[in-house]
Order: structure tokens, then sequence, then C-alpha cells
């Protein structure tokens, strides 16, 4: 991986230097492999009983040795280079060196540059060029020029028969190959050292995408929205979760036909398709309960598309954050409202008591009025405490509270207070050990409320269990609290409004409790929910956020 604490520049990329060194060496290797061809080439035309040699003529004894050794210098590195002992740059230094100093010798044995042996010593610099630095490059290329100018001038200083003018007449093309050796060694190592920074730079662009691809993979599949993705032929290629959830999809979903797995999008799909004027979104009712907004997208231009995305907004998530803004701006208004009742509600009960007891001797119809407005100040009065509790949602306090001895808690302090016996309200649980993260006080407002619902609409206590509490972990390993009570129910026409602000079935109620109770438990970070039951009565579930979630609060 790149170090990311620098910048990174093309001039300065950041590649693996683990995957450099590993093409390095392999690289080596491949010279070597050449090497040892030519050594054993060279060993085959010096040993070979030939009545005419094409190379080695003038020295056949001194071609013979340097062909041996090159071929056992070529062995030797094949071991050392799979082992890696010694380091790279020196053992690219020695071969380059062997290389040089070895194809002289066969030059020279063979009469020099007219040879043509000469052009090895140009791919032996080529190699060391690609391998090494610069600096160590350009010195393997003025060692290999010192090579070719000594075999050229050697018969000067040691042969006293030697053409002095034809030596010197050859000294131009001596100067030529050692140009061109030069020229190699700079130009192969420019262009490797391009190669390379070119290699890490895509390396580095190719870790980025991949990156990128993952988050896009991690966005896509936490989307709350699900995301469908079909081929030109509605076969589907792709689902997040909540897809999945949504149209209940599995894995053996995949490269299956939409119209097998989700008809009724697949209906929708097409239609839309077919009518690119008229293009309208419907509701679309799974098979799974939920009520989804479905949006198709072309992949590429609309008359040439390799696919189409399909987006799944879930309505009741919509429903609710439409809810919560409304109700957010619904909230300040009445918090402002109440503060202003309160004071004028107060003076009007306490006027109506005083009233009262001043007035023991009146008729009854007076009295009977005086309870009524005594009645309405105080359901008014509830209202506005209900109201007024809707700022506490954000003022909470969690702790790691073990939620079955906070049952027991809880049961036989609300028996004590209210109509219930202590009989009436029955605790199971699937381990004794479970623990959540909430504000105690506040889901005891939660649930006191969800009993009190569950009691007033169950029959007369004699003896038998009226509420349970079901403690346990969903699918998910969240813990739950189940209230379940057998009650008169709630019809499923009104189900999904139980909810909401100021709805109740009764005269007496202000429908804020329920409103209320969800909003203290989102706070919490729990959730409050309706579950369906096959039988009579209510169940409502307290999904709870998990202990360990408060050590990062």
């Amino acid at each position: 991986m790149p170090d990311r604490s620098q910048p990174i520049t093309r001039e300065t990329p950041a590649a693996n230097p683990a995957a450099i060194t590993s093409q390095n060496w392999f690289l080596l290797a491949q010279f070597n492999y050449y090497r040892l061809v030519i050594g054993i080439v060279a060993a085959i035309l010096a040993l070979a009983p030939l009545t005419s040699r094409p190379f080695g003529e003038h020295a056949p004894r001194a071609f013979a040795i340097a062909a041996i050794l090159y071929f056992l210098i070529s062995m030797v590195a094949n071991f050392s280079i799979r082992n890696r002992d010694p380091a790279f740059d020196q053992q690219t230094i020695w071969l380059g060196l062997a290389d040089i100093s070895l194809i002289t010798i066969m030059m020279h044995a063979s009469g020099g540059l007219s040879s043509g042996i000469g052009l090895l010593i140009l791919v032996a610099v080529a190699e060391s060029s690609v391998l090494l630095q610069r600096k160590p490059a350009l010195a393997m290329a003025g060692a290999a020029t010192l090579a070719v100018f000594i075999e050229h001038l050697w018969p000067l200083a040691f042969y006293a028969e030697t053409d002095r003018i034809l030596v010197i007449r050859e000294l131009p093309k001596v100067a030529m190959m050692s140009a061109g050796i030069f020229v190699t060694a700079t130009f192969i190592n420019s262009l490797a050292a391009r190669l390379r920074s070119t290699a890490a730079w895509a390396e580095l662009q190719g870790v980025s995408l991949s990156n990128a691809s993952r988050i896009n993979d991690l966005i896509i599949q936490h989307m709350q929205s699900g995301v469908v993705v079909c081929d030109n032929h509605g076969r589907i290629r792709t689902a997040n979760e909540a897809a999945q959830n949504f149209l209940g999809l599995n894995a053996g979903s995949l490269d299956q036909s939409l119209e097998t797995e989700a008809p009724e999008l697949a209906k929708q799909l097409t239609e839309w398709i077919a009518h690119p004027v008229k293009r309208t979104r419907k509701l679309l009712r799974t098979t799974t309960g939920f009520t989804l907004m479905p949006r198709f997208i072309f992949m590429g231009s609309e008359r040439n598309y390799s696919g189409i995305v399909i987006f799944l907004e879930d309505t009741e998530v919509l429903r609710q954050q439409a809810q919560q803004l409304k109700m957010a701006a619904l909230a300040r208004l009445a918090a402002s409202i109440a503060h202003e009742v309160r004071n004028p509600l107060s003076a009007i009960s306490n006027a109506a008591q005083l009233l009262r007891e001043s007035s023991e001797d009146e008729d009854k119809e007076s009295k009977r009025l005086l309870e009524i407005i005594l009645d309405h100040t105080r359901r008014v009065n509830e209202i506005v405490e209900n109201i007024t509790q809707l700022s506490r949602r954000d003022r909470t306090s969690r702790e790691r509270t073990p939620l079955v001895n906070w049952a027991m808690d809880f049961v036989s302090q609300y028996t004590q207070g209210s109509e219930a016996p202590f009989q009436a309200i029955e605790i199971v649980a699937d381990a004794d050990d479970i623990e959540v993260c909430v504000d105690p006080s506040q889901i005891y407002q939660v649930v006191a409320n969800l009993c009190q619902n569950a009691i007033r609409h169950s029959p007369p206590f004699e003896g038998q269990v009226l509420i349970r509490f079901h403690i346990g972990l969903d699918s998910q390993e969240r813990p739950f609290l189940d209230v379940i009570d057998w009650g008169k129910g709630i019809p499923p026409e009104i189900a999904q409004n139980v909810f909401d602000p100021f709805f109740t079935t009764t005269t007496q109620g202000t429908g804020l409790g329920l409103y209320i109770s969800r909003e203290l438990c989102e706070g919490n970070g729990a959730m409050l929910q309706l579950m369906p039951r096959d039988d009579i009565g209510c169940r409502f579930r307290v999904s709870f956020a998990r202990a360990e979630e408060c050590g990062e609060l």
C-alpha cells in the first residue's frame, strides 16, 4: 500500500517496495538466463573440434577460458539470484563487470570490434541501465568504454609488429562504439526510470480505484434505499441488502429474471420502458409487507442502454421523515403555546376549586358545571405536560442496564401506584444476562404508557395475567422488550396511525402517549414498533441499543 502521509505526484510516485524488489529480482533472473545461453554457445564453439572457427581464431585458448568462465559465472549466479544473496545492487554490478570483462576478452580473441562480439557489450550495458540507478549505470557504461579502448590499444603496447596506422585509423569506430555505449546507457536508464514511475503511478491509481470501488459497494450495501441493477434482458445483476429485504431476494436471485423474483416490479419496469412520454411512479406493495416507491434510471442512453438501475424507497421511511419535520416545527409552536397556557390554566383550575369549596350549598347543576370545568382543566393540563415532555427527548443519560433486573423493578414500582396487581404482569426472558444502553427513567415512562394502554383495553383482572414482558435478542442480536396483552387489539386499518400525534380512539385520550413514547425511544437509540399478532391483543416491541454502545457515547 502506498504511504499516504506524503503528497503523491507524478514526479514522486508511491509504489509497493516489496513489489518493485520482486520485479527487479525477476528481471535479473531473466537476464541471467540470457547470460547462461551466451555462455553455453560460446563454450560449445570454443570446445567443439571445428576446422574453421567463427570466433576465437586469433586466441583460441583465451576465448575458451573466457567462455567457460562466463558459463560457470552464469550457473553460480542462477543460485545466488534465487537465494537473493548477496544484495541486489551488488549482484547486478558484479555480474555487469563480469559481462564486460569476459565479453571483451572473447572479442579480443576473435579479432576486435570487427568480430561483432562487441555488440554483446551494448546488451550488458543495457541490462545494467535497466536495473541500476543513473550513477551506477553511467559508471558501468564508463567501465565498458574503458574496456573497449584497452582492447583496441592493447596490441600497441604488447605487440611490436602491430600496424600502428591501422589501429589509429580504427579509433573513430571505437569512439563511435563508446558513444553508443553511453547513449544506450543514458536512454535505457531514463526509459526504465520512466517506466518504473508509470508502473508505480498505475499501481497507485489501481489501489485508489479499488478503494473507491469498495467504498461505493459499502455505501450501496448500507443505504436505506434499495438498489437493484438489471441488465437489458431483465436479469438481476446485483441487489443491496435493503433491496433484498424489501423484495425477499437471496443469493440465488442473482442472474435470475426480475419477472420471476419480483413480478409486480417487473411489470412497472416494462410499463415505464414502453411509455417514455407518460412515465409515472406508482406505489408497489411487496409480499414482505413493504410499500415502496420505485424509480428507474437507464445505464447509458435510452436507445442503447446496457442495464437499468432501480431505486426502491420505503414510503414508511419517507413518511416518518416528513412527519418528523412537521412535528419538529409543531413541537416548537406547541411548546410556546403550552408555556403561555400553563399560567391561565392554573388560575382557572384554582378558581374552580375555590368556587366549589365556597358553594357547598349550591344546587346540583352548579356543582356539575364546576366538575366539568375541573375535569377539562385537568385534561388540558395533561396535554400541556405531554407537550413539554417532548423537549426531554434529547436530554438523555444513557447507561448500561440489566434488562431483566430493570423489568422486575419496574413491575414492583408500577403496580404499587396503579390499579393493576403485581400478579397481572408476567416476565419471560430468553436469557438473564441481557444488557441494554438506555436512560432508565425515560424508558420507564415508555413502558408505563404501554402498560397503561394495555390495562385500559384488557378485561378486568380475575387472577389471570394481563400483560407479559418478553425479553430477548432479535435476528440481529439486538435486545428487545415485548409488551404483550390480550385486550381488544388494534384494527388493521388504523394500525399505521397509532404513533401519529393527537390520534386517539377514545374521547378521554390526548393522542400523544404513543407518539411521545416513540420519540423518547428514538432519543435513547431505541425503536418502538407495533408487531403483528395472529390472535387477539397487541404486541409492542422496544428494540434497545446494545450495551456496548454506551462506551461510544
